[in-house]
């Protein structure tokens, strides 16, 4: 089948309202990221009721792992090729934003969008990227394009936790791999990488006792303060790379306790944000930022005299993400681009870390398209353009039907 004829049997099943109305209903269906993180119910409910039902309708067999993970599977599996979409059902929390999982359809010009947009939490992230997967497998289907290879369709329960738990189960654990994987992207561009990232997180613990008496007690405020000095003195000139930025060390929290006025401090948390560019070694830069902070255990209160104690611990390590242009699993969304849209999509590197840099960690090539509007997640206006997303369902069924349907 030539790429004309592949293009006209898919364009002939692929509709702009169609996709359009998928994207509202998936919007009015909550799933946010709540304090029980993977573990919430509404997420599973999400999947379970309104993912999985669609891909069985398309003949999928599914399966849900541990972690209530989707694992959907299409094709006859007979080529050697597979290829694997990656959705994500957990959106940021309502918080302010009125009328959040309304669906209301506007005009994007105030935006700055050009034509309709989808109104609602998650749009501009997960949800416009899972309209527009759905879409194209919905397309695919109707068109009767057989597939001979294995197409794998994932829905995590992850989006916006920032850990790889949830992929890393469906990889490690359930034993899914592919040639190509794809996943969230932003302005149908092509995401070419990305700086990883390692949580820390120092406790600084002191002696409380009331504030007017500050020499009975050890000022875990005081303490804390002398941490993040070594920190920022030690990452002042951060090893840097020309596309992804700098390996930066960032204080993104800081809490003491005892939560009560008038009285000095016994406990201090603070949050260190430690980016990894490519080459990065995750425990190494552990193993240095807790050397770091180590230095002032058993330093002295300059007041009192008595000494602080420090504890260190471990968070999540996103991994750095960096593909070439000229990859094969950038190659094929380049062509499906040209074929679709008729240009190829502008590459460029993003700041946040996701799921691709596991993927590509482990061994399976991964990038991100998609129609995401990255500067309106998580404020008052998350929203999806519906021709965005109409063009990445366009561009996703071609990549599917051209790489496992031997076009």
């Amino acid at each position: 089948m030539t790429t004309d004829t592949l293009k006209r049997r898919l364009e002939s099943q692929l509709s702009r309202e169609t996709c359009k109305q998928l994207l509202i209903d998936l919007v009015r269906v909550p799933s946010p990221q709540t304090a029980l993180l993977e573990a919430e119910p509404q997420l599973r409910r999400f999947i379970e009721e309104v993912i999985a039902p669609r891909l069985r309708t398309l003949g999928a067999v599914c399966r849900f792992d541990a972690m209530g993970n989707l694992i959907a599977h299409l094709g006859a599996d007979t080529s050697g090729r597979s290829l694997m979409l990656i959705g994500h059902a957990m959106n940021h929390p309502p918080g302010g934003m009125p009328d959040p999982y309304e669906g209301n359809v506007a005009d994007g010009a105030s935006l700055g969008i050009a034509g309709e947009v989808v109104r609602g939490r998650g749009a501009s992230e997960q949800k416009g990227t899972l309209a527009a997967m759905l879409h194209a497998l919905d397309a695919l289907h109707a068109s009767g394009i057989a597939l001979t290879g294995r197409l794998t369709f994932v829905c995590c329960v992850s989006g916006e936790t920032g850990k790889i738990d949830a992929i890393r189960n469906v990889v490690e654990v359930e034993g899914e791999r592919a040639d190509l994987a794809f996943l969230y992207g932003n302005w149908l561009k092509l995401a070419l990488g990305n700086r990883g990232r390692i949580d820390m997180h120092v406790t600084v613990h002191g002696q409380p006792c009331h504030s007017s008496r500050p020499h009975e007690g050890c000022n875990a405020i005081t303490g804390a303060m002398e941490v993040i000095r070594r920190l920022t003195d030690a990452f002042k000139a951060p090893r840097t790379h020309p596309e992804l930025g700098p390996a930066c060390l960032t204080i993104n929290g800081l809490h003491s306790f005892p939560e009560a006025t008038h009285t000095l401090q016994g406990r201090c948390e603070i949050a260190v944000d430690r980016r990894l560019l490519p080459g990065d070694d995750a425990d190494a830069c552990a193993a240095k930022i807790e050397a770091i902070a180590m230095q002032v255990d058993g330093m002295k209160d300059p007041v009192s005299g008595k000494p602080f104690r420090i504890a260190v611990t471990r968070g999540p390590v996103m991994h750095p993400s960096l593909i070439d242009l000229d990859a094969p699993v950038a190659q094929r969304l380049r062509r499906a681009c040209v074929a679709m849209l008729g240009e190829e999509p502008e590459p460029y590197y993003a700041q946040s870390a996701f799921d691709q840099g596991y993927l590509n960690h482990v061994g399976i090539p991964a990038a991100n398209y998609g129609p995401g509007e990255q500067s309106l997640a998580h404020t008052a206006n998350d929203v999806a353009s519906v021709d965005r997303t109409f063009d990445a369902a366009r561009v996703y069924a071609f990549l599917v039907a051209d790489y496992l349907g031997g076009a």
